[in-house]
């Protein structure tokens, strides 16, 4: 510890000695190699994994959200129609920059490490382009590395910046494939109704057999959605400018239906065909509540049984509570209220 202090002293003593460029030399190669193992990390578990987003990527979608929130209470709900675009276009950019920030750093390590066709160094602007080229697999042979370790470095990011474009492209097709299903359940429930109670009286009007085909269709659609949503967590931030297409909504008018059926005399033939997709319901906000509670907004005082019009047994207790807690706060990231899910929207 005490050479340490020893050197950093001499390094300040003389700001021109060449210690103090081989320290920044190094400083440069050991910051660019952390940007570049987190970056590449966070990629990777971002489309490969299938269990969430990286911290990047969490927080990067967070930060476009509140801009595209922010944007829309300017410019009215029109806005939403680009939300997900932008959020996804925001952290594609991201991983982009730091990559490339990460691999310049590296490369300013040693500032001979690239030279041109003429053998002269290359400078700053010189190697920021030769780097981008570089992950972009285009690289035009106008600049070269000038030892192994900068050959295999060179080689090993061309081979990266293919893989990255190529998982970035198939990541984002199964995010399209992921909006495709949540759009055909946000139909479906609509479907049936544009309010809860509607819904409710859709349902026990159908004959059985086809009221538990709807159901188990539902149970399927949430499911797969709950999976999707936890695999592509940037779909959540997939929403849509007019009421109807808005799942949030649509998904809160479809659960204080099933508890209007489950408390009724007519809905309790239906109790084995409901339970499934209540449950599935229930997973889907557990999964909301423990990864995405930071891009949510906050509820105080949730609506209780006396502020809608209906009640019943079911409608009490601390799990309904915090159920409609945990859909509030998905409907009022979207801007709606209460008023909006028993169908004024």
């Amino acid at each position: 510890m005490k050479w340490l202090l020893l050197l950093l002293s001499f390094i300040l003593e003389n700001p021109g000695s060449g210690i103090q460029f081989y320290v920044m030399e190094i400083f440069y190669l050991f910051i660019g190699v952390f940007i570049l193992m987190f970056t590449i990390y966070d990629f990777f578990f971002t489309t490969l994994s299938g269990s969430g987003a990286g911290f990047i990527s969490e927080h990067t979608s967070i930060f476009s959200d509140r801009i595209i929130q922010k944007l829309v209470k300017v410019f009215g709900r029109s806005i939403y129609k680009t939300h997900g675009l932008f959020v996804n276009l925001m952290v594609l950019a991201v991983w982009i920059l730091l990559v490339w920030l990460g691999l310049f750093l590296v490369y300013s390590w040693n500032p001979e490490a690239i030279t041109n066709s003429n053998g002269r160094p290359a400078n700053f602007v010189e190697r920021l382009y030769y780097t981008g080229y570089i992950l972009s697999t285009l690289g035009l042979g106008n600049f070269k590395p000038t030892s192994e370790f900068y050959e295999i470095v060179t080689a090993l990011f061309s081979i990266f910046g293919f893989i990255f474009f190529t998982s970035s492209m198939t990541y984002f097709i199964s995010v399209s494939s992921a909006l495709v299903n949540k759009r055909t359940l946000t139909k479906s429930i609509f479907n049936l109704g544009k309010s809860p109670g509607e819904i409710a009286n859709k349902i026990l009007s159908l004959n059985s057999s086809y009221a538990y085909q709807q159901l188990l269709n539902l149970q399927e659609m949430i499911d797969k959605h709950s999976v999707n949503h936890h695999a592509y967590p940037v779909i959540h931030y997939y929403t849509e400018a007019k009421p109807k297409n808005c799942l949030s909504l649509n998904l809160t008018r479809l659960d204080e239906a099933l508890s209007i059926l489950i408390d009724s005399e007519d809905g309790r033939e239906l109790q084995q065909e409901l339970e499934p997709v209540r449950s599935s319901i229930t997973y889907f906000l557990e999964n909301l509540s423990e990864n995405f509670s930071r891009s949510l907004p906050t509820v105080e005082n949730p609506v209780d049984k006396n502020q809608l019009p209906y009640s019943g047994n079911v409608l009490k207790g601390e799990d309904l509570k915090n159920r409609r807690r945990v859909l509030e706060k998905l409907f009022k990231s979207e801007d709606f209220t209460w008023k909006d899910v028993l169908g004024n929207a």
